[in-house]
């Protein structure tokens, strides 16, 4: 039996569903020496280890945060430590540097063909994915940019990093000033994002429920809208108990669809390879009954 909902399949086939993939996508990829691109709270432990042993109070307090799953706070704490050079200089080391090649799960969710994709990921792994269809394959565009709503009008593929990219280390969304900053100074790109959601069906794959982004999007939709169609967000089996379920698809609007879980997570691959046969076949029936 398939996991994914018949109407999500059909929002998908008819190019009205929006992809939004993070971290846990990137983890499938390998780079030089086998090496794979790191979590959050492995990266931010490793770089909590720059501070050095005279300040082994501020690195207990640093992994208690992450331990808690306070990212932000932590981030800005170990750039405020380490200052900002360095701290560049180790997100180029860890997430550029090894030269990741696109693993089997960009290019299944490339496949699912969808006219925009957003990713907070900073890493340029899916665009190596894309570029196997040739140049032109599909358009980057930065949060910050100041004609992204232009790109989704026209006729093209748009990938949109809301994070930032690799390339431009210095405008990285990290900590929680960086938030604070973003949200201040580019307000109509996320104007732009509650305006897809209102439009669109959105996927969530390789996500955390409480990355500040997903959590503050999903939350204004669910209450300025509470009559709107809600979201889907992709997770392994036994993340949550039924009783947390029901209150992150009640507060958050989102309908969770649960793949068995593994220790490497390899099933979502597979279940995603499903998912595109599934839209391929949708596609054909609605081509038969012009149906779009």
């Amino acid at each position: 039996m398939s996991i994914w909902p018949k109407d999500l399949v059909h929002s998908i086939a008819c190019r009205r569903c929006v992809l939004f993939f993070g971290a846990g996508v990137s983890m499938n990829s390998v780079g030089n020496n086998g090496v794979r691109p790191p979590s959050w709270a492995d990266f931010l432990s490793e770089a909590a280890q720059q501070i050095g042993p005279p300040r082994k109070k501020i690195v207990k307090e640093i992994l208690a945060l992450i331990k808690s799953g306070d990212f932000l706070t932590a981030a800005e704490v170990i750039r405020n430590e380490i200052k900002q050079e360095k701290f560049t200089n180790l997100v180029k080391a860890r997430f550029h540097t090894p030269d990741f090649k696109a693993a089997p799960i960009h290019k299944t969710l490339f496949n699912l063909d969808l006219r925009i994709a957003i990713t907070p990921n900073f890493d340029s792994i899916y665009e190596t994915a894309a570029g196997e269809r040739g140049a032109g394959a599909i358009t980057t565009k930065i949060y910050h940019d100041d004609d992204i709503a232009d790109c989704l009008r026209r006729h093209e593929r748009v990938l949109i990093k809301s994070h930032g990219t690799i390339s431009s280390p210095n405008k990285l969304i990290f900590t929680r000033t960086d938030y604070a900053k973003a949200r201040n100074d580019n307000s109509q790109f996320y104007e732009l994002l509650d305006a897809l959601l209102r439009t669109h069906t959105f996927i969530f794959v390789g996500c955390g429920v409480n990355d500040p982004d997903i959590r503050s999007l999903l939350e204004n939709y669910r209450y300025r809208h509470p009559y709107g169609q809600s979201h889907y967000f992709v997770t392994a089996s036994k993340n949550f108990c039924p009783e947390v379920q029901a209150v992150l698809s009640e507060s958050l609007k989102i309908n969770i669809i649960e793949y068995p879980a593994t220790k490497d997570h390899a099933n979502l691959s597979k279940e995603l390879e499903v998912l595109t046969t599934l839209v391929e076949l949708e596609r054909i029936e609605l081509s038969k009954n012009q149906s779009w």
